[in-house]
């Protein structure tokens, strides 16, 4: 289930949607069991040879082809990285032994390559996740009712999803946009009247009363305010 929605979630358009998962954060003792389920589901869903698959998005001009190629070769490759520089597709690509540093890991990626991260604590993932600038998106696969709170509570990002990927888009009642790093403010239903919108500030003062304080020469004045208060 999580590997299928996973895909699905960075399938779309070919990956090329701001709330793609940009890496899969995996505990080190199912890493090789989830790039199976992984496998299966690019499989299932784009067949033996993606490439050829109508389904399957292009990428949308030929310097974000290029900038794609560069960062395929950033990791170690698991799954996929075939491509066809004529039709501008590359097939859903799983990638291992990313570099931290590298470009595939500090940019967003806006393609259909997936780097596979592993982690030893859930403590660990929390603390990856911190250390880089607050994503748009966050999605959690989990049924530990901790670990998801952990998440909500202490991690800085923009929307998300429990169990789903992207799907938290689909609501035209829930608020979206950023935090920091991935925007300010959000819109969609309510939020967005309110964000568009201009609330124009306005005191209207009584002309029967005039306090002369607040006028020049202030001289003696504040002396006469703190025997008034005292």
């Amino acid at each position: 289930l999580a590997a299928r929605r996973i895909i699905w979630g960075k399938c779309l358009n070919a990956g090329q949607t701001c709330i793609a998962p940009d890496y899969v954060l995996v505990h080190t003792s199912v890493q090789n069991i989830l790039i199976e389920e992984l496998k299966q589901a690019i499989t299932t869903m784009y067949g033996s040879n993606p490439l050829h698959n109508e389904e399957l998005g292009r990428i949308i001009n030929e310097k974000h082809f290029s900038r794609l190629v560069t960062l395929l070769g950033q990791g170690k490759l698991a799954w996929g990285g075939q491509l066809d520089p004529k039709t501008r597709k590359i097939a859903p690509t799983l990638l291992i032994d990313v570099p931290l540093t590298s470009d595939l890991m500090q940019q967003e990626i806006f393609g259909p390559l997936l780097p596979i991260i592993p982690y030893e604590t859930f403590t660990d993932a929390l603390s990856f996740v911190r250390e880089r600038a607050h994503p748009l998106a966050l999605y959690l696969f989990s049924e530990d009712k901790e670990h998801q709170s952990q998440v909500v509570s202490s991690l800085l990002f923009g929307g998300g999803c429990i169990n789903d990927t992207v799907m938290h888009l689909s609501n035209p009642r829930l608020p979206f946009g950023g935090v920091g790093d991935s925007g300010m403010g959000s819109y969609h239903a309510k939020n967005g009247f309110e964000t568009f919108s201009h609330t124009k500030s306005i005191l209207h003062s009584k002309t029967w009363l005039e306090i002369k304080l607040r006028y020049a020469p202030y001289k003696g004045k504040l002396t006469l305010l703190k025997r008034f208060f005292s």
